[in-house]
């Protein structure tokens, strides 16, 4: 399983896990495969991060190299080196995730607060 970014997602590639919006609603099923139109609706609903299967098809080389995917990227294998040992989980894909997403949303050099001033 490989988590992409939305823009690297590619008409062909599996899902490996369930595509729910913020209201957990399902999108799309895991083992399905993704057209152009679902990627539109992927983004129509915010949807940042999704996980393929591996070797999905088109997926070789859609990791590739824009300068600006170098930061999410950097992030990603962040998180994928942090949960490393549970990757099998699905609840803690999950978790990564919203990790992902609540960590793609923040201004570049911001540290995390604790909510305290």
């Amino acid at each position: 399983m490989t988590v992409l970014a939305i823009d690297e997602l590619k008409p062909g590639m599996v899902l490996a896990e369930a595509v729910r919006n913020h209201q957990d609603q399902l999108l799309l099923e895991a083992g399905r495969k993704v057209t152009a139109k679902t990627i539109r609706v992927f983004k129509s609903w915010g949807i940042r991060r999704v996980a393929v299967r591996s070797g999905a098809a088109g997926e070789d080389g859609a990791r590739g190299g824009a300068a600006a995917a170098a930061a999410p990227a950097a992030l990603d294998e962040s998180l994928k080196e942090r949960f490393a040992g549970v990757l099998h989980d699905p609840l803690m894909v999950s978790i990564m995730q919203a990790a992902g997403r609540q960590l793609a949303g923040r201004p570049p050099g911001k540290k995390a607060g604790n909510g305290r001033r």
